[in-house]
């Protein structure tokens, strides 16, 4: 319980720091499709993306989330995101994102902390929402056993 007050709070401070800077702040509320060796379940979450945007169009930024799901025979997970992000407009109003992610995570009552890669589109239905999707695979190390833990996440996101 401590890891996870600890993982609130560092979403929480970014999040503040990020409000003073010239960043696009978005929180978000979704459902994910995850899946660990194997084993499919679905995680609810919350969470926020922050980006900027270069002179030259590209698109950096990061963001973290927190996600709360129940595995096989009850087993609960709980998973702490941190994703940096670079990404480009495609077309009005559609932004792809390439991601680079860290993951910490509770599984019963064993933690584990993996590194992995994935991508994003975003689509601004208007000036304050907007609907994102993503796909991110990630290599949980968790001695002795490690681990795959996949994630098709869909999220709407609003404008603070």
């Amino acid at each position: 319980m401590k890891k996870s007050l600890v993982v609130i709070s560092l979403i929480a401070g970014f999040a503040s720091v990020l409000t003073a800077n010239e960043f696009d702040t978005k929180i978000s509320v979704g459902a994910t499709a995850a899946k660990i060796d194997g084993d499919s379940y679905t995680q609810y979450g919350i969470g926020y993306t922050s980006n900027t945007r270069m002179d030259n169009g590209i698109i950096l930024g990061f963001g973290n989330s927190l996600s709360y799901g129940s595995a096989k025979n009850g087993v609960e997970v709980i998973s702490a995101d941190m994703d940096l992000r670079a990404g480009y407009e495609i077309v009005e109003n559609l932004t792809g994102f390439a991601l680079g992610t860290g993951v910490a995570q509770s599984v019963d009552s064993g933690s584990a902390l993996g590194l992995g890669y994935g991508g994003s589109l975003e689509y601004r239905l208007t000036s304050n929402v907007s609907l994102e999707g993503s796909y991110k695979t990630v290599d949980m190390y968790d001695s002795p056993r490690d681990y795959t833990y996949d994630t098709s996440k869909l999220a709407i996101k609003f404008n603070y």
